[in-house]
Formats: C-alpha cells, sequence, structure tokens
C-alpha cells in the first residue's frame, strides 16, 4: 500500500475533514504534509509518536489490522538508554572519551521491533560496512562473558572508549576486534587493523541486534541483525 493510502486511513480513521486538521494534529506545517502526499512518503517516527493507537506494521506496510490490539494499547513502552556521542564509534582511530562514555543523551523506546534491546548507540564511520554511519544500533548487554558468541557483532566498552567490531578469539586473555570494511592501502595493509582487548579491560559488552535508519524523508528503516 501507498505511503498516500495509508495516511488517508489514518486521516479517515482521526475524523480530520481536511489535511489542515491533520496537520494541525501532527504539529507539522501544511505544506509538510502535502509533500508527503506528492513525494508519497511520511515521517514514521512522527507518526508513531502521534497516532499511538495505529498499529506499527500498519504504518510501515500498509497491512494487517490498523488498529492496535487492547494487549497493545496497555504494554508498557520499552525504553532503553541512547548513547548519542562520538566516543560511539566503528573506525580505527580511536578517541578516548572519559566522561561520556557512560552516561546517555536520553531515552527511546524500541516498540516491538527489538524487545530484547537494553540500550542504544549512534554508530559512526565506515569500518563496519553493514551500519550506515549515523545510524542507531539496538543492543542487549551480554552479562556473562563466557557467553559471547564468536563471529557475531558487538560494542566493547570500556573506561576510555566505545567501539562497534566483530569478535573474534585472541591469544591468551585478549578479544580480537575486526572490522567488516576489508579496505586497503596500496602496499596491501588494511585501513582498518584489528584492534586487542583484553577482557579485564572491558567495563560493558553488548550483542549488537540490528539498527535503525533514517531514509530520504524521514522514513525509518530497520534491519535485524
Amino acid at each position: 500500500m501507498s505511503k498516500s493510502l495509508i495516511l488517508n486511513k489514518i486521516k479517515k480513521h482521526y475524523k480530520f475533514k481536511t489535511d489542515a486538521e491533520f496537520a494541525r494534529f501532527l504539529e507539522i506545517k501544511p505544506q509538510t504534509l502535502s509533500s508527503w502526499y506528492s513525494r508519497d512518503t511520511m515521517d514514521y517516527e512522527l507518526l508513531s509518536a502521534k497516532c499511538v493507537g495505529i498499529d506499527a506494521n500498519f504504518l510501515l506496510t500498509g497491512t494487517g489490522e490498523m488498529l492496535k490490539s487492547e494487549v497493545q494499547h496497555v504494554t508498557k513502552k520499552n525504553l532503553i538508554p541512547l548513547y548519542d556521542d562520538v566516543a560511539t564509534i566503528g573506525g580505527s582511530n580511536v578517541v578516548a572519551n572519559m566522561d561520556g562514555v557512560s552516561t546517555p543523551s536520553e531515552y527511546i523506546d524500541t516498540g516491538d521491533w527489538f524487545k530484547d534491546a537494553t540500550a542504544a548507540v549512534r554508530h559512526y564511520c565506515d569500518s563496519m560496512i553493514e551500519y550506515p554511519s549515523g545510524c542507531i544500533l539496538a543492543l542487549k548487554e551480554v552479562k556473562d562473558r563466557n557467553l559471547i558468541v564468536f563471529g557475531k557483532n558487538y560494542v566493547i566498552e570500556t573506561s576510555e572508549y566505545r567501539i562497534t567490531k566483530r569478535l573474534q578469539t585472541g591469544s591468551g586473555n585478549i578479544l580480537m576486534a575486526y572490522s567488516t570494511n576489508n579496505e586497503t592501502y596500496p602496499d596491501g595493509k588494511p585501513v582498518h587493523e584489528p584492534i586487542p582487548v583484553p577482557r579485564e579491560a572491558i567495563s560493558r559488552i553488548f550483542l549488537v541486534l540490528g539498527y535503525v535508519v533514517k531514509q530520504n524523508g524521514g522514513t525509518l528503516m530497520f534491519n535485524i541483525a
């Protein structure tokens, strides 16, 4: 179903007689709503926040029941901390940040997409090719370090930095943090070299569940690992 048809169904459900009324309800300019119709797009995040009774799957696809069930209405939001700071990186140029590593900038609702998520971070740089720079990673904290699954992507936090890497075993008590971007210099040396991380230096470690990124027009795109 097109975005315009989804918008029309929502407009009809709330009994708005004009687009101007619909725009006031969404707290956007009428021109913005008009551009959504003309470009067949919409801001999923905004609609999800304003139209709390509308089912998330219907907003994304236009399929299924438009209204949430009664069980969904009373479900408590899954609020998790978002760490939106430049210490969250994926590149090889690890920058120390002693102040903001463990301080969330806000709390966000993961809804039905990442029910097991316990935190989120803003990911930067291009060393992990599966994650667009600037996207939000949904994370699940791993309490038992013996349950690390090698070959999976993790966010590792120490007292000095936070990095997003693919973990493999190393020698002794070392974990090897690899990038998935295999770009090399002309002499064959990798641009993003593996980073050895001593287990005792890790303060927290999170499994990456997936990511959320805004595309053109404000549409939220979800990718589950």
